[in-house]
């Protein structure tokens, strides 16, 4: 994953959150500090947040939709962000926590997993269920991974349910799944060409190495 902490396309981002939250119609005018943390699929953004005052209390409430940032500031530039930060063969990040704050500059904290929040009562919210195998495997066919950049919890996941995932081929800077190889740019699969079929009896290799991951041997 690139690292992007100094790229201007995030600090003009993050100071564009700063005057939606701070500026003078902000929301958030009289606070310490917005915190938002967005965790990103292919299917959906599941986001939770609080403004801290400037007595330490926390108060949420930026998930509802009714006040917080604009859709453009926050939910398009993470997603170009997601997509500057990917690495071909490594990856790029699933959750980013953004901190803002009105006299100094915010900034985003990056990570390899879902952080996702319960309700009250210890339940996931509804649609906020962490990922399971189908889903990691679409996000790997956006952002292709080699096999050693795909974390051991994500493996026991796609073990769990018999799913091959995608995975990123350096020999042909593709990503390969379900005999099919789409190319692979530096922001992440080439979705609007078309993928090549594949054989797997001729490249035994690279498939076996799939099958040792999942079942061992």
């Amino acid at each position: 994953m690139r690292d992007l902490s100094s790229d201007p396309f995030v600090t003009e981002g993050l100071e564009a959150l700063k005057r939606e939250a701070f500026g003078p119609a902000g929301f958030a005018q009289g606070a310490k500090e917005v915190v938002q943390v967005l965790v990103h699929r292919v299917s959906s953004t599941l986001g939770h947040g609080y403004v801290r005052s400037s007595t330490d209390t926390s108060v949420s409430g930026l998930e509802d939709g009714e006040q917080g940032f604009s859709y453009e500031a926050l939910i398009v530039w993470l997603d170009e962000h997601r997509s500057r930060a990917y690495e071909p063969g490594s990856g790029t990040w699933t959750t980013a926590e953004v901190h803002v704050y009105p006299e100094r500059p915010g900034f985003v904290k990056l990570f390899d997993e879902e952080l996702l929040r319960k309700g009250d009562d210890g339940r996931w919210h509804p649609g906020a269920e962490p990922a399971d195998a189908a889903l990691w495997a679409r996000q790997l066919l956006a952002y292709p991974r080699t096999a050693d950049h795909i974390p051991g919890w994500m493996w026991d996941i796609f073990r769990a349910e018999g799913v091959e995932p995608p995975l990123y081929n350096p020999e042909f800077s593709s990503v390969d799944w379900n005999n099919r190889r789409r190319p692979v740019a530096a922001w992440g699969t080439d979705t609007a060409a078309r993928p090549a079929v594949i054989d797997p009896a001729l490249e035994p290799g690279f498939f076996k190495g799939i099958g040792k991951r999942l079942f061992g041997g």
